[in-house]
């Protein structure tokens, strides 16, 4: 099947899924840490791109905050479920919403936002486009970019998971893990035939990146990495059942969240990670734009 169509199905299929995430104990940790990349960037009445915006996990609070918010998708139902999101927000109008394609922002000019983001991974959905998508989302960021992908080593687990499950082998995570890249066309062609809509249910095709491969990327396309973050990686090596008596403890939590932005940027652990989100992340901002918030 088309890379793109398995796209779509996929996120189209997984909105409910999506919203239900949210009362997953790690993908509301690994969520929190992300706001805490974000918060020292916001202001109001800054123009801001949510480039696979999903349903609004990020793009509906940045309005709330009072920041003017494209927010592009893929999936027509994402869009939909983010609108009515925004409308039961009262911040649809400071929000345009762009049914499109992350690889594709040549509706927008060069610079044209003060804040972009792109998080939960829709950089390594571009596969095979993602260095092109890397590249747009660059171009049009005038000040700071955040951007978090599909962490290779961290997700290799997983891929290796998914793979005894459904083939028996693991021919395709030896490519993942030497090359990045979950794909292999007859497998899911194979798969379609055997149970239909199961691509709904499968991991899509996908890049995940190595930490320096991403810096690199971004680097190259005129912004200063300036923090990568192995996003998750600390509350992914805690026993679930500590986790949720840390987060049970507002106090606790909020010293945790503060550890984990520590932690999870350490060198030695950039190759961990989430397993339930995308675990790298990067913050770049245009050389000449400095933060004091910056580590």
């Amino acid at each position: 099947m088309e890379r793109e169509h398995l796209h779509r199905v996929f996120w189209n299929a997984h909105v409910g899924k999506e919203r239900r995430r949210e009362k997953d104990l790690f993908k509301r940790v690994h969520t929190d840490l992300v706001w805490l990349e974000i918060a020292p960037f916001v202001a109001p009445g800054l123009r801001v791109l949510d480039a696979g915006g999903g349903y609004g996990r990020y793009s509906v609070a940045l309005a709330r905050g009072g920041c003017q918010v494209v927010h592009l998708d893929l999936s027509p139902r994402m869009l939909e479920e983010a609108r009515k999101v925004a409308r039961r927000e009262g911040v649809e109008q400071r929000m345009t919403f762009v049914l499109g394609k992350v690889q594709d922002l040549s509706a927008f000019g060069d610079q044209a936002f003060d804040l972009v983001i792109s998080l939960d991974a829709p950089v390594s959905y571009a596969y095979p486009s993602e260095k092109q998508a890397l590249r747009e989302l660059c171009r049009v960021t005038g000040k700071t970019l955040i951007v978090s992908v599909v962490n290779r080593l961290g997700q290799f687990p997983v891929a290796l998971e998914m793979e005894a499950r459904w083939r028996g082998d693991f021919a395709l995570s030896r490519k993942f893990l030497e090359e990045g890249n979950w794909d292999h066309p007859p497998f899911f062609q194979a798969m379609e035939e055997r149970i239909p809509l199961l691509s709904r249910f499968l991991f899509p095709p996908l890049h995940a990146f190595l930490p320096m491969e991403l810096v690199e990327e971004v680097e190259s396309s005129g912004l200063r990495v300036q923090r990568v973050v192995a996003t998750g990686t600390l509350s992914r090596l805690v026993s679930p059942r500590i986790l949720r008596r840390i987060v049970r403890n507002p106090k606790l939590y909020e010293e945790f969240l503060k550890l984990s932005h520590r932690y999870d940027a350490h060198f030695e652990v950039l190759g961990v990670g989430s397993r339930v989100a995308s675990g790298l992340l990067v913050v770049a901002r245009r050389e000449g734009e400095h933060h004091a918030g910056v580590v």
